[in-house]
C-alpha cells in the first residue's frame, strides 16, 4: 500500500469492531449511565495477513457506566485497580473473529476458533489541556479461544492522542493512536504456521516465532446528529512488512486495514453526572 492509499484509510471515519473506542479528551462532565443501541457495518481481513475479508452488518446494546472504580464503556467492563494524577492500571480486552478453513490460504488446515484477549494495562497521561490529551498506553493480554485453549500472549504499546471539541448537539470527538503488536510464539504459530502436514508446493512448512508482528494506526470519530443520535467511525491501518512472521506462506499482504460505520441512539441517561476524564 503507497503512501497515497494509507493516508486516504486514515483520514475515513470508521470503527474497529469489539475493541476500545472512547474519545473523551480532558475532563467533561457526563451521565453517570447511558443507555441505547447501535448498530452499522464493519469490513476487516479474516485474519492479519490474510487478503480475504470479512464484510457484515452489527448491532449491539449500548450501556455506560461511569462509577469511581467500575466502569462499564465501549472497551468492556473494566475496573480502575490504581489510579494517581498519572498514571492508572485497568482492563484491557481484544479479540479475533474465526477463521475456516474456506480461506484460499488455510485449505485443508484446522480452523481458528473465535478467540478473546484479556490481561492488565498500564496507562499514563502525558499532558492535558482543555480539549487534547496525550497518553501511553501498555496493554499486555492473554488469548484464549472459545474452546477455552490458551493460545498465547500479545502485547500492544500505543501512543494516544484525543481530543473533543463543542458541536450544536454535543462535543465533537477524535482519538488517534499509533503503536505496535508483539505476539508470543504460540500466539503467532496459531496463524502463521504451516505444519509439514499441511505444506505444499505454493504453501511450504513454516515454524512461526515470537517478536514484533506489526505497526499500527487508529483514527476514531464520535459525532453527535442529535442529542441522542450519534455517528461512529474509525479505520485502521497495520503493516506487516516489518514484522517477524511476514514471510509466512499464509501472509497474502503485508497491509491490513479495517473499516466500520454505524450509530449509536441514546435512549436513556441518568440525571447526575460525573466528570469523566478517559
Amino acid at each position: 500500500m503507497n503512501f497515497f492509499s494509507l493516508a486516504k484509510w486514515l483520514t475515513l471515519l470508521t470503527a474497529l469492531l469489539l475493541v476500545s473506542w472512547q474519545a473523551n479528551a480532558g475532563e467533561e462532565e457526563l451521565p453517570l449511565w447511558e443507555l441505547g443501541v447501535g448498530g452499522g457495518a464493519f469490513s476487516l481481513p479474516q485474519y492479519m495477513g490474510s487478503n480475504e475479508r470479512y464484510t457484515y452488518p452489527f448491532a449491539f446494546p449500548f450501556l455506560i457506566y461511569r462509577g469511581e472504580r467500575w466502569r462499564l464503556d465501549r472497551a468492556g467492563l473494566r475496573n480502575r485497580l490504581f489510579d494517581s494524577e498519572r498514571l492508572s492500571l485497568d482492563v484491557s480486552l481484544s479479540g479475533g473473529l474465526p477463521v475456516r478453513n474456506s480461506n484460499r490460504a488455510r485449505q485443508g488446515m484446522p480452523n481458528i476458533h473465535l478467540t478473546g484477549q484479556v490481561g492488565p494495562r498500564i496507562n499514563w497521561l502525558l499532558s492535558e489541556s482543555e480539549r487534547d490529551r496525550w497518553s501511553l498506553h501498555l496493554p499486555s493480554r492473554a488469548a484464549v479461544n472459545i474452546r477455552g485453549e490458551y493460545i498465547g500472549w500479545v502485547t500492544e504499546p500505543y501512543l494516544r492522542y484525543a481530543h473533543h471539541h463543542s458541536a450544536e448537539h454535543g462535543n465533537i470527538r477524535f482519538k488517534m493512536d499509533l503503536g505496535a503488536l508483539y505476539g508470543s510464539q504460540r500466539f503467532h504459530e496459531t496463524y502463521y504456521s504451516v505444519e509439514p502436514l499441511y505444506g505444499s508446493i505454493t504453501r511450504p512448512a513454516y515454524r512461526a516465532k515470537a517478536g514484533l508482528h506489526s505497526l499500527f494506526s487508529k483514527v476514531r470519530v464520535l459525532y453527535p446528529i442529535t442529542d441522542r443520535l450519534d455517528l461512529f467511525g474509525s479505520a485502521q491501518y497495520r503493516s506487516l512488512s516489518v514484522g517477524v512472521v511476514k514471510q509466512s506462506p499464509l501472509v497474502k499482504q503485508n497491509s491490513y486495514s479495517s473499516i466500520a460505520l454505524g450509530l449509536i441512539w441514546r435512549f436513556a441517561e441518568s440525571d447526575e453526572k460525573v466528570i469523566s476524564d478517559e
